[in-house]
């Protein structure tokens, strides 16, 4: 049987389409871009990147500054670059749901009703013979050595490659957690991905409070700051907003679900509407909201861990990070606290986050230009 499908991850990699070097693919597509949008610098940089998107695939960018939000939708139909009205289209924003993870869990911190030292084995009231002393903090900036999924998809009746993280259940866990589970080094020794460590931590706080993941993020984050566009399941969606998933051909594939025990790893559906607003809830002093951004695990100079967030010190920036994919998606969102100013890319295509990470980049340099 299929291993299952790791949510797509890929951060910054300071090579050769950094943060401060622009590397557009030399070869432009058909574009009506340069008619439809004032600013020629990001025509420029638009037609450079995303010259092989596919047919009736699309693209949101949220452009954010201290001062103003700027939104531009890009779509390539019959061949021709052109620009569509989708700020508040509805796109699965894959890892980024992360982030919001680890907000929820310092919200908690904030409330006392969880702290970064509680471990693994707490949650359960079966034993961990391995690794029951992952803490919260490990699986919230992935040194916990778990792996990026579970291995014991055999035991799962109805499990699908095409939607990998819908029916993994609290008994697959259980059985994993006792019987299959391998540190890749020991807990808080080595950075390790993890889609699995965040989604236990997102179930643990839901269990927490007796609620589901949905409940939480949605009271600690998505309400309070007016997202109503985002949810972490997909029935609840907009069904006119929400955008069709694609593979790189622009072929439809299936959306992807979340069960309990994965939601808090990748499940989040969002706009480039929304997720603007989370941007500058980011740029305030907010107690909940500093936790997540501070460094919690160095990797080298430059590349740090937070709660969820990925941080960098490249230049003049201080950036947090984070991208995202699923089956027929891909994200990214890059911010500056310090200088308020972030960018949100959004795309309804599958494994494009290596062309939305160098566009991103360019976008993020013209905004602080």
């Amino acid at each position: 049987m299929a291993k299952f499908l790791p949510i797509i991850i890929l951060f910054f990699t300071l090579s050769s389409c950094c943060i401060i070097t622009d590397c557009p693919d030399e070869d432009s597509p058909p574009s009506r871009l340069s008619d439809e949008i004032g600013n020629q610098a990001y025509v420029q940089i638009l037609d450079n990147y995303l010259s092989g998107l596919p047919n009736n695939a699309q693209v949101a960018i949220g452009l954010v500054d201290d001062t103003h939000t700027e939104y531009i939708g890009v779509t390539r139909e019959s061949d021709v670059l052109q620009t569509t009205d989708n700020a508040d289209n509805v796109f699965e924003i894959g890892s980024i749901t992360k982030v919001f993870t680890s907000i929820c869990l310092s919200d908690m911190i904030a409330s006392g009703e969880a702290s970064l030292t509680e471990t693994l084995q707490g949650q359960f009231d079966y034993d961990i013979p391995t690794g029951g002393d992952i803490t919260f903090l490990q699986l919230a900036n992935h040194t916990s050595g778990l792996p990026v999924v579970p291995t014991n998809e055999e035991e799962v009746p109805q499990f699908d490659p095409t939607d990998p993280y819908a029916v993994y259940t609290p008994e697959n866990l259980q059985s994993y957690l006792q019987n299959h589970l391998v540190l890749s080094a020991a807990s808080g020794t080595e950075y390790s991905y993890s889609n699995l460590g965040t989604g236990l931590l997102g179930y643990a706080l839901a269990q927490k409070r007796n609620t589901t993941y949905e409940e939480l993020v949605q009271r600690t984050v998505l309400s309070p700051l007016g997202m109503e566009q985002t949810t972490s399941v997909l029935e609840n969606t907009d069904t006119t907003k929400l955008v069709e998933p694609r593979d790189q051909n622009g072929d439809i594939v299936p959306h992807w679900n979340f069960s309990e025990i994965t939601t808090g790893a990748g499940s989040l559906k969002s706009s480039a509407e929304d997720m603007t607003r989370f941007i500058r809830k980011n740029f305030e002093n907010d107690a909940v909201y500093d936790l997540p951004q501070e460094t919690t695990f160095n990797r080298d100079d430059n590349f740090a861990l937070g709660l969820g967030w990925t941080i960098f010190e490249e230049g003049e920036f201080s950036l947090l990070v984070h991208d995202g994919g699923t089956g027929g998606f891909s994200s990214i969102l890059i911010l500056d606290k310090n200088k308020r100013t972030g960018v949100i890319l959004l795309a309804n295509v599958a494994d494009y986050t290596t062309v939305l990470t160098s566009l991103g980049n360019a976008l993020f340099l013209e905004v602080n230009n």
